[in-house]
């Protein structure tokens, strides 16, 4: 017990002196307001850099997703269904699940389905049914 009584004082000791010592923050530089330098640089205008925007402005609106197929999303619960869509797989949508729902086919994550709405209250949409597409 006595050893004890030794040791307590330079525990609490080295506490103290660790918690002043400890955590210090590195210091903040306030650069101001930064902007990028693309910014101040003048636009490209050759005939390579147009022609490369061109060809990249039409290859972003050549894609069309088709209406109504869509990629069961990895995001699903029980309560919502995530759906990306196809064959972009750019925009997701997250709706809300009727309390059956129907299934023909398989509904598993990255399947391609088609989907059934079920308007609420005139201006929210449920999923009321799913339905496997093959060979999509």
């Amino acid at each position: 017990m006595k050893k004890l009584m030794f040791l307590l004082p330079a525990f609490l000791l080295a506490a103290v002196l660790g918690m002043t010592t400890s955590c210090r923050f590195a210091q903040q530089y306030h650069d101001g307001d930064t902007v990028a330098a693309s910014v101040f640089e003048p636009e490209d205008t050759s005939a390579a850099a147009v022609r490369k925007r061109d060809t990249l402005q039409k290859a972003q609106t050549a894609v069309a997703d088709s209406i109504g197929m869509y990629y069961v999303g990895t995001g699903s619960t029980r309560q919502f269904l995530q759906l990306v869509s196809y064959p972009s797989r750019r925009d997701t949508l997250v709706y809300g699940k009727t309390r059956h729902v129907r299934v023909k086919g398989s509904a598993d994550y990255n399947n391609l389905v088609r989907v059934k709405f079920y308007l609420l209250n005139g201006k929210d949409s449920l999923v009321s049914e799913v339905e496997q597409v093959v060979g999509g």
